[in-house]
């Protein structure tokens, strides 16, 4: 017997969440490559810090969320011997390109909603994502979620764009998101009305002080933040307390 709903009883969250997850289902085998073009070849160090700002523990259980095509889970099992790693995303073409890449095998990948997940409470010692929360239609929802399936001290760590800062360098990174990364994606990709749509959010997400906020909101502390690329990019961290 099917279990999905009839159309007149979806919520406008389960329809943006089937949207976004078709869009980077089309995307999936340039998605990587487009990641690169977009931070001027800065995604693998990006990726680094973001891990090293999750101070993991000696063989740690991680969750990776929005793991697309791996990169953040990767770089868990690259930097962390014994990592148990769990990428979660809701996007199955982007994780099966993730599963072909080198150590992949060594990933538990789940088809998940970050909004509802299917980990029991207190199980990771950390929580991993990239570019999740502007891709999701309830923030302090998936926070929470976060909250519940880490354990007493464990930390969230995420990878987020960020409104480019009114300083001089807006109107150029304003720009660059706006026009230049839409043209880029129609050479690269065959689907360039995902990265007007991952323009459009950029430009529209929560600055990191706004970030912050929903943190502390969700119940976690030792909450902060560094920003990347003139500020249009930001890593967040927070802990739950012991």
């Amino acid at each position: 017997m099917s279990t999905e709903q009839p159309e007149s009883e979806k919520s406008p969250s389960a329809d943006h969440g089937t949207t976004v997850a078709s869009m980077f289902d089309g995307i999936a085998g340039r998605y990587d490559l487009m990641n690169l073009v977009m931070t001027w070849g800065q995604e693998p160090r990006l990726v680094r810090r973001t891990v090293q700002r999750a101070e993991l523990p000696d063989a740690p259980v991680v969750l990776d969320l929005a793991t697309g095509t791996g990169d953040i889970a990767l770089e868990v099992l690259r930097s962390h011997y014994g990592a148990q790693i769990t990428g979660a995303d809701f996007a199955p073409e982007m994780m099966e390109v993730g599963k072909s890449r080198p150590g992949g095998d060594r990933i538990e990948w789940v088809e998940a909603d970050a909004m509802d997940l299917p980990f029991p409470d207190e199980t990771f010692d950390a929580v991993t994502h990239g570019y999740l929360l502007r891709n999701v239609a309830d923030i302090p929802t998936t926070l929470a979620e976060q909250f519940r399936v880490l354990k007493p001290g464990g930390r969230t760590v995420a990878l987020e764009t960020s409104p480019a800062p009114d300083n001089i360098i807006k109107p150029f990174s304003t720009a660059y998101i706006k026009h230049v990364v839409p043209r880029i994606s129609a050479l690269i990709t065959k689907t360039p009305e995902a990265y007007e749509y991952l323009s459009a959010t950029t430009r529209g997400f929560k600055t990191p002080a706004q970030i912050a906020s929903l943190l502390e909101d969700a119940g976690f502390v030792d909450v902060g933040h560094e920003t990347h690329l003139f500020g249009t990019l930001a890593i967040h961290w927070a802990t739950k307390p012991a």
